[in-house]
C-alpha cells in the first residue's frame, strides 16, 4: 500500500565541524527546533551531501583542516540550489577580518564559541525564514515579470507625430480615474502622490522629447484613500520607416512586491527585537561616515554602550524578560538622540539618528560633524541619565545603568574596526571605573583591558594552584570593645602580581562563571579555619561569609554548605553575608535558596545596606537576621548630618524588627562614640583592625579586646 507523502517535511539542516563533540551538541539542538540534521566531519564532505540532499540551513566552521569554512562556503553558494541555501557560520574568531571574510564568502550569520545552545534552534528557525523570504521574493519578481509580458495590466501610448495621450480603460480601473472622458497625460499623473506628481509627469515630457525609453517607480493615491505602488515602464515604437512613432507604456500593480522588498530590507538592516538598525547596516553607515568625514576634514564620535550586569538579568528572570528591557532601552536611545546629534540612516537624504543593536546589550550611536568634545560628553551624560532608571517588567521591579566607551575619528583610529575596538575598550574602561559613567578611549586603556583578560586568564588555575586565601576582619560588640565575630574576606595571591583585593577580580571571575567555584571554597575554607581556631581552645565567635550573590540559585550553595557544616560544632555561629542584588533578583529560586540557608541554623546578612534600591521592602520580605550599615554613611557621619539620621532611622527600625545591626568602616574613635550613642550594636573598621591573616587572627582573638 502507497504511504502519502509528509504534507509538512521537517526542514533540513547539514553541520559540518572537525570537532565530533560539537557536530553532537549542534545537530542536537537543531533536532529539538524540528530539523532534520546531516553530519559532515570537513569542507569535501559537506558539499557531496548538499548536492545529494540540498539543506535548507548549513551550521559551518570557519576553522577545518583542509578545505576550511571560508572556501566550503564559496563552493556552496556556486552549487546549484545553494543560492538561497541559510549559512551560518560558527567560529571561535572574535576578530572583525574573519567576521568580514565570512559574509565576504557568503555567510548569512555567524554565531561565536561558546554557544548557547537554546538560541541556536532559534537562530536556525529565524534564518530559515529569512532565506523563504528571499526565495518568494525571487519567485515573485518572476512571476511579475512574466505577467507583464504576457498579460498586460494597464497599457498606455503617446503618438510621438502628433503629442496625443491615450490609455486603456484597465489602466483607469487600475489608477482610479474615470475613463469615459479622453484622459490626458495630467488625468494619467493625477493619482501620483503629490511629492512626486511633478518629477514623474516631467520624465514622461523629457522621455517623449528625446525619444527615450522610460522607467518609473511611485507611490499612488487613489480617490478611495487607497494606496499602491505602481511600476511604470516605456519603450519607443518605430514606424517602417524607422522613425520614432510610439511610446508605448505599461503599468503594473507592485505594492506587494514592494512590501516583500521591505520585509527584507528589514530583516537584512534592522534587529528584528528593538527595530534599530543592525550591525550590517550600523557598519556600511560607518564606513559612508568616514569616507565624509575624510572628504570634509571633519571629526566625528563612535559611542558603545552596554548595559551594566544585564547576563544577570537574562540568567536570574529568563531571556524573555531580558528581551522587554532590551525594547525599552533602545526605546529610550531613539527617544533621547536627536537628529542634530547623529548622522543619517543609509539612504536617507537628511540627518536621522543611527542608533544600532549590535547583538545581546551591546548598542552604538554616530555622532556626526562634531565640533567640540563636550558635545559628545553631553549626549553621552543624557543617555546615562535617561537609561539608569527602575524598569517596571511584569511584576518585576529592575535598575538598570550603562557604561558607554566613545571613540573619536580620526584621533582614535580612521577604520571601522579600529575605531569600534576602542571604543569597546573605552566602555570597560568605564565599567572597571564603577559603571554608570562615559570614558573616553585613550591608549593607555588598551593596557587596562589586557590587563582585564590576563586576570580572567589566570583565574582559571588560581584554585587549582591554591593562589586564594582568607583574610579575617574583626567584628567588636561596641558596648565592651570584645571581639564577638570575624568576616572572611577573600585575597588573591598572585604568584607574579602579588596580593590582588576581590574589587578587582571578582567581577570578572562572576562574567566569566569562575565564582561558583569560588564561593564554594570561601565556604569549606572558612569552615575548616573556624573549627581549627576552637580546637587550638579560643573563644567561639561568629564567621560572617561574604559571598557573591550571582546566580545565587543555581550555585547548589546549600549542599556545599551541608558538606561544610560537618567540620563545625554550632551552626548558628556562622553568618551567610548577601547583598541586595541577591534580593532584587526576587525569584522563587532565590526565596527558596535563603530559606534554604535558614533551614540549616544559619545566620544571614544583608550587607552595604541602604546603598541599593527599595531596601525597607527586603527586611519584611526576605529572612534575614544583621543589617550591616554601609560604610558611605559611617564614614561620613562626623561631617554630614543627613548621614546620622539615616543611621539613627536604619539602627530603630532594624531594632524593632528584631535585628543586629553592625556598623561598616569605623576608623576613628568620634565614628565609634557615635555609632556607640546611636545604638549600634556592633563594629568593624580600620579603627579597630584591618583584615589580617588567619594566624594573626588568632592572636587578636586571644587577647579578645582591641
Amino acid at each position: 500500500m502507497m504511504m502519502d507523502s509528509d504534507p509538512n517535511p521537517k526542514p533540513k539542516a547539514l553541520v559540518v565541524d572537525d570537532d565530533p563533540s560539537l557536530r553532537l551538541f549542534m545537530s542536537a539542538a537543531l533536532k529539538k527546533a524540528g530539523f532534520d540534521v546531516l553530519d559532515a566531519d570537513g569542507g569535501a564532505v559537506a558539499l557531496d551531501l548538499f548536492v545529494a540532499h540540498r539543506p535548507d540551513l548549513i551550521l559551518l566552521d570557519l576553522v577545518m583542516p583542509g578545505m576550511d569554512g571560508f572556501e566550503t562556503c564559496t563552493t556552496l553558494r556556486k552549487l546549484p540550489g545553494g543560492r538561497y541555501t541559510q549559512i551560518l557560520m560558527v567560529t571561535g574568531l572574535d576578530d572583525t577580518d574573519s567576521i568580514e571574510r565570512a559574509f565576504d564568502a557568503g555567510a548569512n550569520d555567524f554565531v561565536s564559541k561558546p554557544i548557547n545552545w537554546t538560541m541556536l534552534g532559534h537562530k536556525g528557525k529565524y534564518l530559515l525564514r529569512a532565506g523563504q523570504a528571499f526565495k518568494e521574493l525571487d519567485r515573485s519578481r518572476s512571476r511579475l515579470a512574466k505577467t507583464q509580458e504576457l498579460a498586460r495590466l494597464g497599457n498606455w501610448q503617446i503618438d510621438l507625430l502628433n503629442a496625443e495621450f491615450s490609455c486603456s480603460s484597465k489602466t483607469c480601473r487600475l489608477l482610479g480615474f474615470d475613463c469615459r472622458h479622453s484622459p490626458t497625460l495630467d488625468d494619467f499623473v493625477s493619482t501620483v502622490i503629490a511629492s512626486q506628481r511633478d518629477q514623474a509627469k516631467e520624465k514622461i515630457e523629457l522621455a517623449v522629447r528625446h525619444k527615450q525609453s522610460i522607467s518609473l517607480n511611485y507611490p499612488v493615491i487613489l480617490p478611495d484613500g487607497t494606496q499602491k505602488h505602481i511600476l511604470n515602464q516605456g519603450e519607443i515604437l518605430f514606424n517602417e520607416n524607422g522613425i520614432p512613432e510610439l511610446l508605448l507604456g505599461v503599468i503594473q500593480d507592485v505594492t506587494q512586491l514592494k512590501r516583500a522588498e521591505e520585509e527584507i530590507r528589514l530583516l537584512a538592516f534592522y534587529d528584528s527585537l528593538t527595530g534599530l538598525a543592525n550591525r550590517a547596516l550600523f557598519l556600511d553607515r560607518l564606513e559612508k561616515t568616514i569616507a565624509t568625514a575624510k572628504r570634509n576634514q571633519q571629526k566625528f564620535a563612535l559611542l558603545f554602550l552596554d548595559l551594566d550586569q544585564f547576563k544577570l538579568i537574562n540568567d536570574t528572570l529568563g531571556h524573555h524578560i531580558g528581551d522587554l528591557l532590551l525594547k525599552k532601552v533602545a526605546a529610550r536611545l531613539k527617544r533621547n538622540i536627536r537628529d542634530t546629534d547623529t548622522a543619517g540612516l543609509l539612504g536617507s537624504r537628511q540627518a536621522s539618528p543611527v542608533i544600532a543593536r549590535l547583538g545581546g546589550d551591546e548598542f552604538t550611536v554616530l555622532l556626526d560633524n562634531i565640533g567640540k568634545p563636550e558635545m559628545v560628553a553631553k549626549v553621552a551624560t543624557r543617555l546615562i541619565r535617561e537609561i539608569s532608571d527602575t524598569y517596571h517588567l511584569e511584576g518585576h521591579e529592575l535598575s538598570m545603568t550603562t557604561s558607554i566607551g566613545i571613540s573619536v575619528f580620526p584621533e582614535d583610529g580612521t577604520e571601522p574596526a579600529m575605531l569600534l575596538k576602542n571604543a569597546d575598550s573605552a566602555m570597560y574602561h568605564a565599567k572597571n571605573n564603577g559603571r554608570n559613567s562615559y570614558q573616553f578611549y585613550k591608549a593607555a586603556l588598551n593596557r587596562a583591558v589586557l590587563e582585564r583578560f590576563s586576570i580572567e586568564r589566570d583565574l582559571k588555575r588560581a584554585l587549582a594552584n591554591d593562589e586564594f586565601v582568607l583574610f579575617y576582619q574583626p567584628q567588636i560588640d561596641l558596648a565592651s570593645r570584645r571581639i564577638v565575630g570575624a568576616e572572611a574576606l577573600i585575597r588573591w595571591n598572585h604568584p607574579l602580581k602579588g596580593m590582588i583585593s576581590p574589587d578587582k577580580f571578582i567581577s570578572i571571575a562572576e562574567e566569566s562563571g569562575q565564582i561558583i567555584d569560588i564561593n564554594r571554597w570561601v565556604i569549606q575554607t572558612a569552615c575548616r579555619q573556624k573549627s581549627r581556631w576552637r580546637s587550638d581552645g579560643l573563644p567561639p565567635i561568629s564567621t560572617a561569609v561574604n559571598l557573591s550573590g550571582y546566580k545565587l540559585s543555581g550555585q547548589d550553595i546549600i549542599r556545599t554548605l551541608r558538606e561544610a557544616l560537618d567540620s563545625i560544632d554550632d551552626n548558628e555561629q556562622l553568618e551567610i553575608e548577601i547583598t541586595e542584588n541577591v534580593l532584587m533578583q526576587d525569584t522563587k529560586e532565590t526565596v527558596s535558596t535563603l530559606q534554604g540557608i535558614k533551614d540549616l541554623k544559619l545566620r544571614i546578612a544583608l550587607d552595604d545596606f541602604g546603598t541599593g534600591y527599595s531596601s525597607l521592602s527586603y527586611l519584611t520580605t526576605f529572612p534575614v537576621d544583621t543589617i550591616k550599615i554601609d560604610r558611605s554613611f559611617v564614614m561620613g557621619c562626623t561631617a554630614e548630618p543627613n548621614n546620622v539620621i539615616i543611621i539613627r532611622a536604619i539602627i530603630a527600625m532594624g531594632h524593632s524588627m528584631g535585628k543586629r545591626i553592625v556598623a561598616e568602616g569605623i576608623e576613628t574613635e568620634e565614628q565609634y562614640r557615635l555609632m556607640t550613642e546611636l545604638g549600634c550594636d556592633e563594629g568593624q573598621g580600620y579603627l579597630f583592625k584591618h583584615p589580617v591573616p588567619p594566624d594573626d587572627f588568632a592572636k587578636l582573638l586571644a587577647n579578645t579586646v582591641l
